[in-house]
């Protein structure tokens, strides 16, 4: 069933004819920064609960802050934390990247926390969820597994290796790179990032993996440059900078004509 609705990182594919969209990555919490970016044009914000320092509640106050701005609400859990992806869920984020998804049993754990019966598991208790997305509950209830997107991470050399098996699992709907990671586990301990040969090499093979289940194939990138060749790698989803550089990128560009 297509779904569209503003909040669907899939409405906002489909709008762009297939992608890229853009968006940025939050690792340092703050309602008001989210939301500034979305205002900039960013298609949406991810709240970063992995390596960034926000606490619950400072991510549920940015997934909302996202929303009401017009942004796709994002969010990445802490390692191995399913409990957070749900709760993340009923605070209204609709995509959920998820960290070191190496195996077929790592997505279906994924998918049970995320996606609601007859898919998947998901207990309903999506009160502010509700509210942000406008929906009275069977609404929301009849849309959801369509409209919220579940993203797998590939972080690792067992990630690629089962990448098909991954893909094919029904409630992943796509793959997320994570460019650091896999060069340290590709290289064997070098901090290489998209630049690493490995990870090189390996980047077309997962956009053609993702293309045949046609399914979403997303990178993080570190500023435009790098997010304009993963663009014409074929990457529809592209997390084109996070917080700290677009704060830095600011001040220089500010810098540098004063």
């Amino acid at each position: 069933m297509a779904v569209s609705h503003p909040l669907s990182l899939k409405t906002r594919l489909v709008a762009a004819g297939g992608g890229p969209v853009y968006t940025a990555w939050c690792q340092m919490p703050g309602e008001g920064q989210a939301a500034a970016m979305v205002h900039g044009g960013f298609a949406g914000v991810l709240a970063d609960m992995q390596h960034g320092i926000a606490s619950y509640d400072e991510m549920r106050l940015m997934v909302q802050a996202v929303g009401r701005a017009g942004g796709v609400p994002m969010m990445r859990p802490p390692l191995d934390d399913f409990g957070t992806v749900a709760r993340a869920l009923d605070a209204g984020a609709s995509v959920i990247i998820a960290p070191m998804i190496n195996t077929v049993d790592d997505a279906n754990r994924l998918v049970d926390v995320a996606k609601y019966p007859p898919l998947a598991s998901r207990s309903f208790g999506p009160a502010q969820a509700l509210d942000l997305w406008g929906l009275d509950a069977q609404s929301y209830l009849n849309v959801a597994n369509e409209a919220i997107t579940v993203l797998a991470m590939v972080e690792t050399a067992e990630a690629i290796s089962n990448l098909d098996d991954i893909l094919e699992v029904d409630g992943i709907d796509g793959v997320f790179v994570g460019p650091y990671d896999l060069s340290i586990n590709l290289s064997g301990g070098k901090v290489g990032g998209a630049s690493d040969p490995d990870v090189i090499e390996a980047l077309p093979h997962i956009v053609a993996c993702a293309r045949k289940h046609g399914k979403i194939s997303g990178i993080y990138a570190s500023g435009a440059a790098q997010a304009t060749g993963f663009a014409e790698l074929g990457f529809n989803l592209i997390s084109a900078i996070g917080d700290a550089g677009l704060i830095a990128a600011g001040a220089k560009a500010v810098l540098d004509k004063v």
